[in-house]
């Protein structure tokens, strides 16, 4: 999937499962009951003064005003409606429908100017309210600046955190890698990615950081990431070699690491990846043949894209055992030998240009 095609289903499958966090937790964002509290209120003002509004008519920031002590009730902001805590914020843009059509309610400007960089030096004694229970915090698609700093926190309970879409900018920091669902796509951040060795056992699911300037190796640390299924880092300035240890995690579904200036041969261990759907690989400099182990292990395959490469020597006969196979693109590389006949086997390829096999990846 590409563009707001990935993000709709992301952020489907992202309200689905807040439903069920908030069912469990008891969040609310209406109680007559339960106040919120009023030094996460101040911290919310703090937070929105950052941002410009463009139009207020709109934004769902609108109702975020200092009169309203009942901040809970406020647009995009939910809390557990036993405590009193704010555990979300939720300032996606929202499509409002008018006689002339759908408008987006984006809003735009810098974190680092309000929340974020207000506490980059000392921290406020009320932010260590409101974050430590964040449990769901989705900026994406808008046109947020700054740098985020690392900050030091214990979260209470490990978040969903999706900044996507925005300009960020400057390193990742730490304390995002303690998160379940992480999505800083489509935005400038740049340096390593030696943040995702530091935590000891990672409780992360959903990693996408494509389509930003990061720089350097990909960490060879995955043993501690046993629970991701999602992996995409393509469209980045990185290099070296793709790591043996991403074989340790058997959970994974989608590898994407397309257009990273990624060198050397795919590591066998990959073959233990077997629950892999989707592998894209394209765009590189990898070299050597294609593994013949690709056919043999990865039988659940939907998607393999090794274009744009050096690999060499014949079309392994093996990828023909692909049952789910719909996309194979091979082009570009320096492959020799015919055909293998096999492959009229693989009844489920999509066919270019038929209306009735629209394949998004």
């Amino acid at each position: 999937m590409r563009g707001r095609g990935l993000h709709f289903h992301f952020h489907l499958w992202l309200a689905l499962l807040f439903a069920l966090i908030a069912a469990s937790f008891g969040i609310s964002v209406k109680n007559q009951s339960v106040r919120c509290i009023a030094a996460e209120r101040r911290a919310l003002l703090d937070f929105k003064k950052g941002l410009i509004d463009y139009d207020n008519s709109l934004n769902l920031l609108v109702s975020w005003t200092s009169k309203e002590e009942e901040c809970c009730k406020w647009k995009g902001v939910g809390y557990d409606n036993t405590t009193g805590h704010v555990v979300m914020l939720d300032l996606r843009p929202r499509i409002i429908y008018g006689i002339f059509g759908g408008s987006w309610t984006s809003i735009s400007g810098e974190i680092g100017t309000s929340l974020l960089e207000s506490i980059s030096d000392n921290i406020p004694y009320w932010f260590w309210n409101l974050p430590l229970r964040l449990m769901f915090l989705d900026l994406s698609f808008n046109q947020i600046s700054g740098r985020v700093p690392n900050l030091p926190l214990k979260f209470d309970r490990i978040p969903l955190i999706d900044f996507s879409s925005n300009l960020f900018h400057g390193p990742i920091p730490q304390f995002l890698s303690k998160s379940t669902t992480l999505d800083l796509s489509n935005n400038m951040f740049n340096g390593p990615l030696s943040y995702l060795c530091t935590n000891k056992d990672s409780g992360l699911s959903y990693l996408d950081l494509s389509n930003n300037l990061l720089s350097g190796g990909i960490p060879d640390c995955w043993i501690k990431s046993r629970r991701l299924t999602i992996i995409n880092l393509e469209n980045n300035n990185l290099s070296g070699v793709i790591p043996t240890s991403l074989g340790s995690v058997e959970t994974l579904q989608s590898l994407r690491l397309r257009n990273t200036s990624l060198h050397g041969e795919i590591p066998q261990s990959l073959k233990s990846c077997i629950q892999l759907r989707l592998l894209d690989l394209g765009e590189n400099k990898l070299t050597g043949i294609i593994p013949p182990w690709i056919g043999e292990r990865l039988e659940n395959l939907i998607v393999l894209r090794l274009r744009s490469n050096n690999f060499h020597g014949n079309i392994p006969s093996t990828l023909c055992h692909q049952q789910f196979l719909k996309v194979l693109d091979l082009s570009l590389n320096n492959i020799s030998g015919a055909i293998p006949s096999c492959f009229n086997n693989l009844t489920t390829m999509a066919h270019l240009g038929s209306s009735a096999a629209t394949i998004e990846f």
